[in-house]
């Protein structure tokens, strides 16, 4: 049998056909996305992995707080309350309505310079507290921040010679005295000089951060603590026998030149009533 060979026609259109394939295959290819590089791809699963690590740690940090802050509710709830000890001194502020969980422990009333006065005023004795202020959230110690505030205030003593009657002078004439019975001295009052008044720096807990921040009310109460602490570290017995013992001193000079103005070989004795 006689083989029919291709005319030019039919061989041209295989060519183009050919050429037409050819160029659909290189524009699938030119548009296929291409492949992530292997080098690339330790970096992602490396960059996943620190994110899982760090949500971990966020997670554990969180969950640590809540537990804190259970415990110390259930705590709280078990025993009925917290005690806090104070000084004897001091009221203690317990975290209420107005001081929330602020609280003021006061320690170191320290008595400072003596100055004797003349008349019915015989002695000003300075004082100095220290305070502790300090607040923590949720009342927990790991958010807990203080400060000691250390204040000055002076206390004035005196003696009501108004009250003085005939009944309290007595002469003795073989002696050569004039006797005089005076009450006992009492502390008149008290004054806080807030331009002394020295802050240390604020003392942070781990979690704790800001500086202590007080209310006006607050603020009042602090003060008012501040003047009980001082006044009743002026009024123990051995500052008040201090000031008596000053008192003698001091009206003895008052009332001699009085009495050697109309006799010079007399003297003046002071004496304390009694209690």
């Amino acid at each position: 049998m006689e083989q029919t060979r291709p005319n030019a026609d039919e061989l041209k259109d295989e060519t183009r056909s050919a050429k037409v394939l050819a160029e659909a295959e290189q524009r699938q290819k030119a548009h296929r996305p291409p492949s992530p590089a292997a080098e690339d791809r330790p970096r992602h699963r490396v960059s996943s992995r620190t994110i899982r690590w760090l949500l971990r740690l966020i997670l554990f940090v969180v969950l640590v707080i809540a537990l804190l802050i259970l415990y110390a509710k259930l705590k709280n709830f078990l025993t009925g309350g917290i005690t806090i000890t104070a000084p004897e001194s001091l009221c203690a502020l317990l975290p209420d309505e107005t001081m929330g969980y602020s609280r003021f422990d006061f320690s170191n009333a320290i008595l400072g310079e003596s100055r004797e006065k003349s008349e019915f005023v015989v002695l000003e004795q300075d004082v100095s507290v220290t305070s502790r202020v300090s607040q923590a959230l949720a009342n927990l110690a790991l958010f807990e921040k203080s400060q000691l505030i250390r204040s000055y205030g002076t206390g004035v003593y005196s003696v009501d010679l108004s009250k003085l009657t005939e009944d309290d002078v007595a002469l003795d004439n073989e002696l050569k005295t004039v006797t005089v019975t005076i009450p006992h001295t009492a502390l008149s009052y008290l004054t806080v000089d807030v331009d002394k008044t020295e802050y240390e720096e604020t003392q942070k807990a781990i979690f704790a951060f800001g500086e202590i921040k007080l209310t006006n009310e607050q603020m009042g109460l602090l003060e008012q603590s501040i003047q009980d602490a001082m006044r009743t570290e002026l009024e123990t017995a051995d500052m008040l026998a201090k000031a008596d013992a000053s008192a003698i001193t001091q009206v003895q000079k008052l009332f001699l030149p009085l009495v050697q103005a109309v006799a010079a070989d007399y003297t003046v004795v002071i004496l304390l009533a009694d209690s």
